[in-house]
């Protein structure tokens, strides 16, 4: 390969092709193939694309068996300039870009010596455009060829075209679904046995962030379809009617809990009715002190409520307390002083304030606490590793922290609570990187609880005192 100086040639609808060193191209962490959160350098994509575990998504040894010994000049990376620097970010061909930087560099990784890139040009030439132009390109060449499976579709058009957050999103969002079950990643799943329709057969509201059913109940739910995939449940069995394939009782417990959230909502909808119009109707209190501001402000349980109807009311609102015996975080951790142990300890008490509803604002509590995890394993693995991360960090220690809880005392108490909310070392590096969404993709409790308990183990094997 010889290298150059980077050139153009033409100019069309806002596309031309031009030659780029490799080392100005970066590869798109959001690549809906394997979409990655947060900040990884090339070097990190490419190692998990050659990953023989992700060898599924990536299929490199596919694509370079394909393209023989050359790279072929009728498939171009689309690119786009990043900022006003020297850099472009590669949208679509970030496979090929990967095998010219393999070819290049001799990146090699053990076990992997059996793929042989194809000989590259260096610079490359690529498609630059704008953004826009180079995430339409992308659509158009992934959206019906099969590349992409359905949620990784279905989450490509809501980041970036606008599309709807679809029944597959929801659903893992809400219960890790798509990673727990993958085989309810279909387009038959999506569009036949997920449709509005159905879903209402089955006793779900599809219009409400929950389904109006509770997590354990929605859970219970999908595990019955997932395992009637395939055989009860099919292109040719109950397609039309896919809830006579389920268990009866478990659509008489859904339907009945169904009626309860919209009674529960409809009591919720009055009382908050019925507060407004006290709010119009009676002049604001002129408080005596500051504490007494505080205390109407917050309505602590120690503030006597004078008005009957309004005692009533709080009687009925269902309080959200959970009943899980678990500790955050498995328990106390005794880890070296710093960054991380200071972290953790705000966390935990933050947590335990939460438990016992000392915050008063406690519908984006969860998803915060989570971004919180995030961070704090974030910086853990920092202090281990200048480079890697994340990932690394938790690859070197979630299996040893599992192993490390069986050895505890109560220790299969909590790995079953672990398993019960779907949080394990395969999967932990995403539910963690998943924190960094919109918090209503991460309002699970109890999952979030069981990540804590896993994370706790990891802390005290990278930052236990000695």
């Amino acid at each position: 390969m010889a290298g150059g100086r980077r050139g153009s040639v033409g100019v069309w609808k806002g596309q031309r092709v031009e030659y780029i060193p490799l080392d100005d191209l970066v590869l798109w962490t959001e690549n809906p193939r394997d979409p990655l959160e947060g900040a990884y350098t090339n070097d990190d994509v490419i190692r998990r694309a050659i990953d023989k575990r992700n060898e599924g998504q990536w299929q490199l040894h596919k694509l370079a068996k394909e393209m023989g010994d050359k790279f072929d000049l009728s498939e171009l990376p689309t690119v786009c300039k990043i900022d006003d620097g020297p850099m472009y970010r590669v949208y679509d061909g970030n496979r090929r870009v990967i095998l010219a930087m393999l070819r290049k560099r001799g990146f090699s990784v053990d076990g992997q010596r059996q793929l042989i890139p194809p000989d590259f040009p260096d610079p490359m030439p690529c498609n630059v455009c704008d953004k826009r132009t180079a995430l339409e390109n992308v659509e158009r060449k992934h959206k019906g060829k099969g590349s992409w499976k359905q949620y990784e579709r279905d989450c490509f058009m809501f980041r970036y075209m606008g599309g709807p957050k679809t029944v597959l999103m929801k659903l893992e969002d809400l219960i890790g679904a798509v990673t727990e079950w993958p085989i309810l990643n279909t387009g038959f799943v999506e569009k036949d046995v997920f449709n509005k329709k159905h879903l209402e057969e089955m006793g779900l509201l599809p219009d409400e962030p929950d389904f109006g059913v509770p997590s354990e109940l929605l859970r219970e739910l999908v595990e019955a379809i997932a395992g009637k995939l395939d055989n009860e449940l099919n292109t040719r069995n109950a397609r039309n009617n896919p809830a006579s394939a389920l268990p009866k009782d478990l659509i008489k417990r859904l339907k009945e809990s169904q009626r309860r959230h919209s009674a529960n909502k409809k009591t919720d909808t009055q009382e908050k009715a019925h507060a407004d119009a006290r709010s119009h109707s009676m002049p604001e209190p002129v408080a005596e002190s500051e504490e007494q501001d505080g205390a109407d402000l917050f309505d602590l349980p120690k503030v006597p409520v004078q008005d009957s109807t309004l005692k009533e009311n709080r009687k009925a609102r269902t309080r959200q307390v959970s009943s899980s015996p678990v500790a955050v975080f498995g328990g106390p951790l005794h880890l070296k002083s710093g960054n991380v142990n200071n972290m953790y300890r705000t966390l935990e008490e933050l947590w335990n304030m939460y438990r016992n509803e000392d915050i008063q604002n406690r519908e984006a509590f969860v998803p915060i606490f989570r971004m919180g995890l995030r961070l704090l394993t974030e910086t853990a693995a920092s202090e281990h590793w200048e480079h890697g991360g994340l990932k690394s960090y938790v690859d070197a220690y979630a299996e040893r922290g599992k192993t490390n809880l069986r050895k505890r005392k109560e220790g299969q108490d909590l790995l079953t609570f672990v398993s019960n909310h779907q949080v394990s070392p395969d999967n932990l590096l995403r539910l963690l990187q998943s924190g960094a969404h919109a918090y209503a993709s991460t309002r699970a409790e109890g999952q979030t609880l069981a990540m804590s308990v896993l994370v706790g183990e990891m802390l005290t094997l990278s930052h236990g005192r000695s």
